[in-house]
Parts: C-alpha cells; sequence; structure tokens
C-alpha cells in the first residue's frame, strides 16, 4: 500500500526564492549601478516593484484608453 502525506503550507523542494530574495539582489545591483545611495530606500522600492508585479494585474490600463 502506498501512502502519500501533504502539509498544508509547506514548499516544495523546488520552489521559487521568496520575493524578499529577489529584492535583495535588485536592491545590491541598483546600489552598484549607482542607481540609489541608500540601501533602504533601494531595497524598498524594488520590494514595492516586484510586489506589484506578481501581485497585481494591469488589464485596465489596457482597456480604459481615451
Amino acid at each position: 500500500m502506498e501512502h502519500n502525506v501533504w502539509f498544508q503550507d509547506e514548499l516544495q523542494l523546488n520552489h521559487e526564492p521568496s520575493l524578499n530574495h529577489w529584492a535583495k539582489l535588485r536592491a545590491a545591483q541598483e546600489m552598484e549601478d549607482g542607481c540609489y545611495t541608500d540601501w533602504d530606500h533601494a531595497y524598498e522600492s524594488e520590494w514595492m516593484y516586484l510586489d506589484a508585479e506578481f501581485n497585481y494585474t494591469y488589464e485596465y490600463k489596457e482597456t480604459n484608453k481615451c
């Protein structure tokens, strides 16, 4: 008999890194490029960018043309 075990809210072994991970990487790169002078500001800006890209749709921009 085969048993399958599943745990709620458990990440798979091949899961994508968190937005925090990507925000840190992007902030570090932006600091290197000279786009920001304050790491905290760079991190917050990159976090907001990633959050918006992953969690919101922008379909209304395409449909509400004047």
